[in-house]
């Protein structure tokens, strides 16, 4: 394959020209073998690794395109004519390659498993297999899914509260019912000795209609209103508080608490909700 125009080529073909590149053998992984397994990612990643049998030698190309040895190669699938990495593999190699943060890498985690396009098992038997290193965000992604985080937000809040002293334990996603067994919600994190429900508030994951043709982001909202009806508190936050004022949003969380310390909570949690 040949392109006229100088540099490297763009889009997808660019995935397709560095499987030539990389020989017959290679096999395309870490974040952009997860782009063509259809994941969405934070960011660009320019650089392009390919796995190379250990018989072959790792060499790199001015485009960006780089072949490493493996001596566990990986299983193979065909993703718009380019020769990829099972998708547990290309997460884990993002890790392993430094090609997200740990916070991307949790976040990316949850999304992959919260679609069903893999399971807690396989990543886990993926990290046993290889090299540790550059994998604790794939853990936090693991734990938080396991935890029941539905969202990357969630999972940010879940790892947030959890690391601070200073929080009792946070219910993720647990199902609330009055005295009478009327559902309340299902809010997206709850602390139930203080009656206090979180609520991350973003349009990019409750945007459109439901079902039965209700907007999303309207019912959202709503709830909080029917928590607040059975004496519950309500603390709304947004993404993007949690990307860039985590700090100030825990003490002002630590605060709350604090002030419904004692308070007589008649609203219980279904033990045994899906």
């Amino acid at each position: 394959m040949y392109s006229r125009v100088p540099g490297a080529p763009p889009g997808e073909s660019r995935a397709l020209v560095g499987s030539l590149w990389a020989g017959p053998d290679a096999v395309l992984t870490g974040a952009a073998a997860l782009r063509l397994h259809g994941v969405e990612l934070p960011r660009a990643t320019p650089a392009l690794r390919f796995l190379v049998p250990a018989s072959q030698r790792s060499r790199r190309s001015a485009m960006g395109f780089e072949t490493v040895r493996t001596r566990r190669p990986p299983t193979r699938r065909v993703r718009g004519g380019v020769g990829v990495a099972a998708l547990e593999r290309a997460l884990v190699d993002a890790g392993r390659f430094r090609e997200l943060t740990r916070a991307e890498l949790m976040g990316v985690t949850v999304a992959v498993l919260q679609r069903l396009l893999t399971t807690d098992d396989r990543i886990a038997a993926e990290i046993e297999g290889g090299r540790p290193a550059g994998t604790l965000g794939v853990h936090d992604g693991v734990r938080a899914h396991r935890g029941g985080a539905w969202s990357c937000p969630e999972a940010d809040l879940a790892v947030a509260v959890e690391g601070d002293s200073r929080l009792p334990v946070m219910l993720l996603n647990p199902e609330l019912v009055a005295e009478d067994e009327t559902i309340i919600g299902i809010p997206d994190g709850y602390f139930p000795e203080a009656g206090v429900v979180l609520q991350v508030h973003s349009r990019r994951y409750h945007d459109g209609l439901d079902a039965s043709g209700r907007d999303r982001w309207v019912d959202t909202v709503e709830r909080d209103n029917r928590y607040a009806r059975h004496g519950l508190v309500v603390v709304p936050v947004t993404p993007t508080t949690l990307a860039h004022d985590l700090p100030g949003f825990l003490d002002a969380l630590v605060e709350i608490l604090a002030g419904r310390a004692g308070v007589e909570v008649t609203v219980r949690v279904r033990v045994n909700a899906a």
